[in-house]
């Protein structure tokens, strides 16, 4: 069983189907458990394609992006 940092670290490739079937089934039994990341799973599928959009407009410097990848893991740590 995965726990919530395994299952935010799947996440993005768990969305791409490119997990296999039974993490998929795993991670699928965590998210419906566990609200706080059924929350983040919810939230990310809507912001995704938002983000998607304005890479295409500007490029995120590569610093930034992996500041914004800590903070946020770490924010998860801490929920």
């Amino acid at each position: 069983m995965f726990n919530c940092k395994d299952s935010i670290d799947k996440l993005l490739e768990y969305l791409d189907g490119e997990v296999a079937p039974d993490v998929k089934h795993h991670l699928e039994q965590h998210f419906k458990g566990c609200s706080p990341c059924e929350e983040f799973l919810k939230q990310y599928r809507e912001t995704a394609p938002l983000c998607r959009k304005a890479l295409l407009r500007a490029r995120m410097p590569r610093e930034v992006a992996d500041r914004l990848t800590s903070f946020l893991r770490d924010a998860l740590r801490k929920a």
